[in-house]
C-alpha cells in the first residue's frame, strides 16, 4: 500500500515536473535565434576633417544610446579583466556547464545564515540569458527558463564566446553597458588600458552598479574591489603583492567627470543634435536604428572650422553685448553657419553663444515652426538674380524715389522708405546694391513680378516658395530665413549657378564598419552662369566701396551683402569666397530691438575674422568663375551714332592675387573713367574683382547702353506719369521734383517718378532746391541715368543700410 502511494506521487510529481519543463520550453527562443545575438549598440557621430594632402581624420562628436554600449572582441579585453570577473562572479565558470550546483548550495546556505541575499548562485552563463533573454522578474517560471536557456547557451557557443557576450552586455551603472562603454564612463580609457585596479573595480560593479558605484559610495567601492583582488588571489590569478598594490590604487583621481548616458553631446551640440534628429525622422532608419543600432554617421562638419567659428561668434557677441549694442546675459545672441560652396556640405554651426544647456535654441538653423528671422536687405539679392534672369543687368537704371503699392483691398497703401532721405534719385542696380537702396529693390521686383521673384528665391535658397510672403515687401527681407539657407543661397552665386543640397551626413556604416549608405553631392543648375557672375561682380562691390566694406578684413576675394531690419531687430552679413559661404546673424531673442544695429558693423566683422581662420586651416586657393556676365536687352540704336560714341565699353569682371588700389565712380560704381564727376579711391583684396569701367559718363554726357540726348529747356511744371517700361522700350524713366519739373535732386522735398519717351526727358537739375533752406544754384546739366552721390551713411567704411519691413527701414 506504502509502495503504491509513493509510485502515485512519485508519478505524479514526475509528470508535474516534465509538464513545467515542457510549458518553458515552449515560450524558449529556438537554438538557431541564439547566434543571432547582438547587443543593443551606441551609435558614433563623428565629424570629417580633409586636410590639405586629400587624407580625412575623424573627432568623436557624440555617442547615442539608449544603452550606452560598444562591443569590443575578448582578445581586446585585458587578461586581468577576465580573471577578475571569473573570480567574483562565478569561480568554476570553466569546469560547469551552463548551471553549478554547488554554487546554488553554497549560496542558499550563506543567504540561510545571514537571513539576507549574501550570494548569487547564477553562473556568468545565466546572468547572460536573463539580460539578454529574459526578464528580471523574481519567479520558479523564470528561474527554469534561465536554466533551461543556459544549457541550450553552453551548447552552442564556447566558454570564451560566453564570456564575450557577458562582459559587452553586463550592466555597469551611469548608463554604461559593457566593459568598453564602462572604461569610457568612468577613467576615460579604451578598455584595453585599464590597470589591475580599475578592472577589478569594474569587475565589482555589476553586483550592484548604485550600491557600489565610485562616484556616490567611494568607500563601499574600494571595499568591493578589496573582494575582488581577494577572490583573484584565491583563484591563483595574481599574488598577494599584486592585490595589495592595485589596492593602492587611488579611485577618485582616476575617475572622469561624471556624466550620464542617453546622448551625449560631446562637441558642436546644435549641429550634432540637427543630425540625430534628422536621423530619427528618417524612414530609413528611424529611432531604433539610432538609439539601438550601433550606427556610426560620418558628418560634413569640420571641428577646426566649427572651434573659429565657435570662437569668433562667442567674441563678437560678447563683445556686443559690453558694449550695451544687445542685451547682455544670454538674451544678446549670435548665430554662424558655413558651408562648402561647392559640395554644399555643412562646414560649420553654431546656433548661440552660451552654455549649450541653458541656449538651446539653434538659430543656425532652427526647422518649423520658427524658420529663423528677418533676412532685411540680406534678401535683395535674390530679387536682383531673378532680375539678371529676366532682361535686366547691373548697369540698368532704376528710381530710388518715394513710390506707394497697393496692398489690396481694406488695406492702406504701402509706402516705403530708403533709410535717408538722401538716397533718392536714379541708381545702377550695382550702385544700388552697393549702398542698398530700398526703393530701387521695390521697383525691381515690381518689374520682374513677386511671383518670378519668390520662385527664383525659393528655388536659389532650396526652400518651399510657400514660405516665402506674396507681397510687395518681400523685396525689403520679410521672410524669415535661417543663417544655412542664408549660407546655401549664396553658395549658388559663387558657384557658377549651381545649387548644392545641403549636405549634413556623408557615410553611414553599421556596427561593424559595412558600408549602409554613402550619400554624394548633388547639384542642379538654379541660374545661368551669367546671371552668377553678375551677381558675384555687384555683391563685389559691396565688399569693395558699400556698407560692407568691414568684410575686406578676410584678406581674400569675397562679395556678399549687409541685412539690418525695422527697428534694429536683426543684423547680418552674409558673404561668400571662391570655397565658403557663411551666414552671420546678431540680434536679441524675443525680437528685442537693438541700439544703432547695423550688419555691416555687428555681423561683417565676426565673419571676416572667421573666414580668415578658415582660410588658413583650409589652404583655399579657388577662383570665382570667369566670363561675361549678364547684358540688358538693349533698343536699337542708330549704328552712325553708335559710332561717334568714344564710351569704354564694359569688360566682364576680371581677378588676380594682388593688391590694388582702384578709383570708382560713386554714381555708378564702376571703374572710374575721366569723365566721372565724383570717384572715390578703394583698396581691392587680393582676388578681389575689378568693377567693370564706368558706363554712364563720357564725352558729350555719354551714358553707355543709351544714346546722347538732345538737349531740351525744362519744363516748369511736371509731366505726366507714364508707366514703366519694359528693358527693350525706348523710354527713360528718371525722378522729377514736383515744385520745378526738372531732374530732382536729393534736397528736393516732394518728387515723382515719371517715363518719357527716349530724348525727351527733363535734362538739367532742380534749380528750386539746395543745401540752402532758400534755395540753391542750379547744379548744372545731368543725365536722366545719373544717380546722386551717396549719403554719408553710406560712403566707404560707413555701414548706412538697408532693408526691413516697413517704414524707414535701412
Amino acid at each position: 500500500m506504502i509502495n503504491a502511494v509513493i509510485l502515485v506521487l512519485a508519478t505524479g510529481t514526475g509528470g508535474f515536473v516534465l509538464g513545467g519543463l515542457q510549458a518553458v520550453r515552449a515560450v524558449l527562443p529556438k537554438e538557431a535565434d541564439l547566434t543571432k545575438y547582438r547587443p543593443l549598440g551606441t551609435t558614433f557621430i563623428y565629424s570629417t576633417e580633409r586636410h590639405k594632402d586629400g587624407k580625412p581624420t575623424h573627432t568623436l562628436l557624440a555617442r547615442i544610446a539608449k544603452e550606452d554600449r560598444e562591443p569590443v572582441a575578448l582578445y581586446k579585453m585585458p587578461l586581468y579583466l577576465r580573471q577578475a570577473t571569473v573570480a567574483v562572479e562565478d569561480a568554476r565558470f570553466y569546469q560547469h556547464r551552463g548551471i553549478d550546483p554547488k554554487a546554488i548550495v553554497r549560496a542558499a546556505w550563506a543567504n540561510l545564515r545571514g537571513r539576507r541575499i549574501v550570494q548569487g548562485g547564477s553562473t556568468i552563463t545565466q546572468q547572460l540569458v536573463r539580460n539578454v533573454w529574459l526578464s528580471q522578474e523574481r519567479t520558479l517560471d523564470r528561474k527554469l527558463k534561465e536554466i533551461m536557456l543556459a544549457l541550450q547557451v553552453e551548447r552552442k557557443f564556447s566558454k570564451d564566446e560566453i564570456l564575450q557576450m557577458y562582459l559587452n552586455e553586463i550592466y555597469y551603472g551611469h548608463g554604461a553597458y559593457g566593459v568598453q562603454s564602462a572604461a569610457q564612463m568612468f577613467f576615460g580609457n579604451d578598455v584595453s588600458e585599464l590597470t589591475l585596479g580599475e578592472a577589478a573595480l569594474l569587475a565589482g560593479l555589476p553586483r550592484s552598479p548604485m550600491r557600489y558605484s565610485p562616484y556616490d559610495h567611494v568607500h563601499k567601492c574600494k571595499a568591493r574591489r578589496h573582494t575582488v583582488l581577494q577572490e583573484m588571489v584565491q583563484s591563483g590569478y595574481i599574488t598577494a603583492e599584486q592585490a595589495a598594490a592595485a589596492d593602492r590604487e587611488q579611485i577618485q583621481s582616476r575617475l572622469r567627470p561624471r556624466r550620464e548616458a542617453g546622448v551625449a553631446a560631446l562637441k558642436a551640440p546644435y549641429f550634432t543634435n540637427l543630425v540625430i534628429r534628422q536621423l530619427c525622422e528618417d524612414p530609413r532608419y528611424g529611432v531604433d536604428a539610432v538609439y539601438k543600432g550601433g550606427l556610426q554617421v560620418y558628418t560634413t562638419l569640420d571641428m577646426r572650422l566649427q572651434e573659429i567659428a565657435e570662437k569668433e561668434l562667442t567674441a563678437g557677441v560678447e563683445d556686443l553685448r559690453k558694449r550695451g549694442r544687445i542685451h547682455g546675459g544670454l538674451e544678446g545672441q549670435g548665430a554662424l553657419a558655413c558651408v562648402d560652396v561647392h559640395s554644399g556640405d555643412v562646414l560649420a554651426m553654431v546656433g548661440g553663444v552660451g552654455p549649450y544647456e541653458k541656449v538651446q535654441l539653434n538659430r543656425a538653423h532652427p526647422g518649423p515652426p520658427q524658420y529663423g528671422r528677418q533676412p532685411g536687405s540680406s534678401f535683395k539679392p535674390y530679387i536682383y538674380a531673378a532680375a539678371f534672369e529676366s532682361g535686366y543687368d547691373p548697369n540698368s537704371v532704376f528710381s530710388g524715389g518715394p513710390i506707394t503699392l497697393s496692398q489690396g483691398p481694406g488695406l492702406p497703401p504701402w509706402k516705403p522708405k530708403n533709410y535717408t532721405s538722401g538716397q533718392g534719385g536714379n541708381y545702377t542696380i550695382r550702385a544700388a546694391i552697393a549702398y542698398s537702396v530700398n526703393l530701387v529693390a521695390v521697383r525691381v521686383l515690381q518689374e520682374v513680378g513677386v511671383e518670378k521673384a519668390r520662385r527664383y528665391a525659393s528655388r536659389i535658397i532650396d526652400i518651399p516658395k510657400e514660405r516665402l510672403a506674396a507681397v510687395p515687401s518681400l523685396a525689403l527681407g520679410v521672410s524669415e530665413l535661417s543663417p544655412l539657407e542664408q549660407a546655401s543661397g549664396y553658395a549658388v552665386f559663387a558657384s557658377g549657378g549651381l545649387r548644392a543640397k545641403r549636405r549634413f551626413i556623408h557615410t553611414i556604416r553599421n556596427a561593424d564598419g559595412e558600408l549602409i549608405e554613402y550619400r554624394p553631392p548633388e547639384r542642379v543648375r538654379v541660374l545661368r552662369k551669367e546671371t552668377a557672375i553678375s551677381m558675384i561682380s555687384v555683391l563685389g562691390s559691396v565688399v569693395s566701396y558699400g556698407t560692407g566694406t568691414r568684410a575686406r578684413a578676410c584678406g581674400c576675394a569675397a562679395a556678399g551683402k549687409t541685412g539690418t531690419t525695422q527697428g534694429d531687430r536683426d543684423a547680418w552679413w552674409v558673404g561668400f569666397t571662391p570655397d565658403l559661404s557663411c551666414a552671420v546673424w546678431v540680434g536679441n531673442d524675443h525680437n528685442d530691438p537693438m541700439r544703432r544695429a547695423a550688419g555691416g558693423k555687428f555681423a561683417a566683422p565676426i565673419w571676416a575674422r572667421f573666414i580668415k581662420g578658415a582660410n588658413k586651416v583650409l589652404g583655399c586657393e579657388g577662383k570665382f568663375p570667369e566670363g561675361a556676365g549678364v547684358r540688358a536687352t538693349k533698343p536699337s540704336e542708330p549704328e552712325e551714332e553708335e559710332e561717334e560714341q568714344e564710351a569704354p565699353s564694359v569688360t566682364p569682371p576680371q581677378f588676380d592675387h594682388g593688391v590694388r588700389r582702384v578709383t570708382i565712380c560713386r554714381l555708378s560704381g564702376g571703374l572710374a573713367t575721366p569723365y566721372c564727376p565724383d570717384t572715390v579711391e578703394v583698396t581691392l583684396a587680393p582676388g578681389q574683382p575689378v568693377p567693370p569701367p564706368c558706363w554712364m559718363h563720357g564725352p558729350r554726357g555719354h551714358t553707355g547702353h543709351r544714346a546722347p540726348y538732345t538737349p531740351r529747356t525744362p519744363s516748369t511744371s511736371p509731366a505726366r506719369p507714364s508707366p514703366r517700361p519694359a528693358p527693350s522700350q525706348k523710354t527713360v524713366t528718371v525722378t522729377i521734383c514736383t515744385q520745378s519739373g526738372q531732374l530732382a535732386t536729393p534736397y528736393c522735398p516732394d518728387t515723382v517718378e515719371r517715363t518719357f519717351p527716349a530724348g525727351t526727358e527733363p535734362k538739367t537739375r532742380c534749380t528750386l532746391h539746395g543745401p540752402s533752406t532758400t534755395g540753391g544754384p542750379s547744379m548744372g546739366p545731368a543725365t536722366p541715368t545719373e544717380a546722386p552721390q551717396p549719403p554719408v551713411e553710406a560712403t566707404p567704411g560707413g555701414d548706412g543700410e538697408e532693408g526691413g519691413a516697413r517704414g524707414n527701414t535701412h
